[in-house]
């Protein structure tokens, strides 16, 4: 994780908020995952130890906010 996908996440979001639709923050996220708002903080801002399911979380986040690889 780097402080670049945390950006790119925080644009999407930015964009989607405009846009009307879901999510348009990390609290949707939150939400649709059935995790914590802390968690979903630390796995954006790279703070969750590097693992297998750390990266599935990230993969299916960056499909939910829209976000192309």
């Amino acid at each position: 994780m780097s402080y670049e996908f945390s950006d790119a996440i925080l644009i999407c979001l930015k964009r989607n908020k405009r846009m009307g639709i879901k999510p348009s923050s990390q609290t949707d996220i939150a939400n649709h995952f059935g995790l914590s708002k802390p968690y979903v903080n630390q796995l954006i801002n790279g703070r969750v130890a590097n693992s297998v399911n750390t990266k599935e979380r990230l993969d299916e986040i960056k499909r939910y906010v829209g976000m192309d690889d």
